[in-house]
């Protein structure tokens, strides 16, 4: 608990140190263009193979346009999108967006990027093949897609046929069967193109710019890419050469809001599919990864930097304060976020002597909640339950 702010004026004190920690390391990033040859050839092969995909240029031609198409804005948690809102009406990209990102995306070159020096060196020093190797092209890569959506923010080609700024400064409109006084007014993101949980910009270097790029991440890798810091560290100090899966944290719609570790079968795909050569760009690609059921460690935002370190930057969100911590532990638990939650129920009415609904034995019999059960359905005496007879 010491570790949450437990004012506003405590809050404050930490956004401070962030804001300039932030600037300090964005000022010492160096360019990859003298990593050596086999280094630099993964990374500018791996970027290449992502900029490829249909949903890189998707979502940077969103960008282009200034307004995301409806189909992508209400694919977020928090969307604010309301019917009649500017993005609500806007089916399919303006003209010449796709046209744009298809010109940009194949131009980058490596002079446009710039990365932690401490990041580059643990890469230089990573044998090809390592999982160490595969963990930092994994994080240069992120952090690339990142940047790129941010300076494609920042030149604002806006080719959106349409007032842009109104749409990102609306505000939702009270309904009518909402009283005045039970009505709280949400004062929009200065951007439209945002992740819930990455929206300080006055803390990030590139200010609402990395909004932006946080933004970007969830689109095509289906979360931000974090890492679990402390264990990467090895007992004695140094780099320890078996670093666990990244994180992704997601913000899309249906899916969990927590931190989640890739399974080792979807790191490897993607690390294939960033290592993938040819004369042609890969043909088909994991992106982006939507975790799920089968993605059982995962971290509550609220603690995952705060007590956990995972994260890529510590300042890439602010810390809640001890209230607001307080509140997220009294939230309701989905099986979407908590998997266990089902078994945990099952088990429980078991204990208690309650039967199970038949709708649920049924759905237990044809299979359908295997997914969801994982692991724990081992734990269960399903051949128990779903005999029993109706009292």
């Amino acid at each position: 608990m010491e570790n949450f702010p437990r004012t506003s004026e405590d809050l404050d004190v930490i956004v401070a140190k962030l804001q300039q920690q932030a600037h300090d390391e964005h000022k010492a990033r160096i360019s990859p263009s003298k990593l050596n040859d086999p280094h630099r050839h993964a990374l500018v092969q791996a970027i290449n193979n992502v900029l490829s995909t249909e949903i890189a240029l998707d979502t940077y031609a969103q960008i282009i346009d200034g307004l995301p198409t409806a189909e992508v804005g209400f694919d977020r948690r928090s969307h604010h999108i309301w019917d009649g809102h500017a993005v609500d009406e806007h089916v399919e990209l303006c003209p010449g967006a796709m046209e744009k990102a298809r010109e940009f995306c194949p131009k980058w070159h490596l002079d446009m990027l710039a990365f932690n020096p401490q990041l580059i060196r643990d890469f230089r020093n990573a044998a090809p093949g390592t999982k160490v190797f595969a963990t930092r092209l994994i994080e240069l890569v992120a952090v690339a897609i990142h940047q790129f959506g941010a300076l494609l923010y920042q030149l604002d080609f806006r080719v959106h046929q349409g007032d842009v700024d109104a749409a990102v400064t609306a505000i939702e409109p009270r309904p009518d069967y909402i009283e005045p006084e039970l009505w709280g007014t949400i004062i929009p993101p200065p951007t439209i193109f945002y992740h819930i949980a990455y929206q300080c910009h006055d803390i990030y270097p590139e200010g609402v710019a990395d909004m932006v790029g946080y933004w970007v991440e969830d689109r095509i890798f289906g979360g931000v890419v974090v890492f679990d810091r402390p264990a990467e560290q090895g007992a004695d100090g140094n780099r320890n050469p078996n670093p666990p899966n990244i994180y992704l944290h997601p913000c899309r719609d249906r899916v969990t809001r927590r931190i989640t570790q890739l399974s080792d079968e979807q790191q490897q795909a993607l690390v294939d599919f960033f290592t993938k050569t040819g004369p042609e760009p890969p043909s088909s690609s994991p992106l982006p990864i939507i975790v799920g059921y089968k993605n059982r460690r995962r971290v509550d935002p609220e603690v995952a930097i705060v007590n956990l370190t995972i994260c890529r930057d510590v300042w890439e969100r602010k810390p809640p304060t001890l209230d607001e911590y307080f509140i997220s532990t009294r939230r309701p638990r989905s099986s979407l976020d908590y998997p266990e939650t089902l078994a945990f129920m099952i088990l429980a009415n078991g204990k208690a002597g309650n039967k199970l609904p038949e709708k649920l034995k049924d759905k237990l019999r044809s299979g359908e909640l295997d997914d969801e059960l994982g692991p724990d359905k081992k734990r269960l005496d399903l051949d128990k339950l779903l005999n029993e007879r109706k009292s």
